[in-house]
């Protein structure tokens, strides 16, 4: 009868409940972006670089802190007459984040 299909229907959606849980992950493990470390930040600041230097600016990475969390946070120490222009540190910041691909990652200038 109707009590037959009805609990068969609530052990499907479970069950399907339980399985999402691992899609979701899997989402969020691709695509597979370079490691998060020193030598790929400085592949990406290589690349500002020159037009810094020719802005009479430059920066270094400090460090990065939470490598392995949800929300890693890349320190970048900005200098000379470029470090207070937020057009560039933006575009640093969205540099490093289609580098990374990490969606929780985030850039603080210090």
């Amino acid at each position: 009868g109707i009590e037959g299909t009805q609990t068969m229907k609530m052990g499907l959606e479970r069950g399907l409940r339980e399985k999402i849980p691992e899609i979701q992950e899997v989402i969020q493990a691709m695509p597979e972006g370079p490691p998060l470390d020193q030598e790929q930040v400085e592949v990406i600041l290589d690349g500002v670089r020159p037009f810094l230097k020719v802005a009479g600016g430059n920066i270094e990475c400090k460090g990065i802190e939470g490598e392995s969390s949800l929300q890693p946070i890349i320190n970048l120490k900005m200098g000379g007459s470029s470090a207070s222009l937020n057009s560039v540190k933006l575009e640093i910041s969205q540099r490093l984040q289609r580098h990374f691909m990490l969606s929780g990652l985030q850039v603080e200038f210090l």
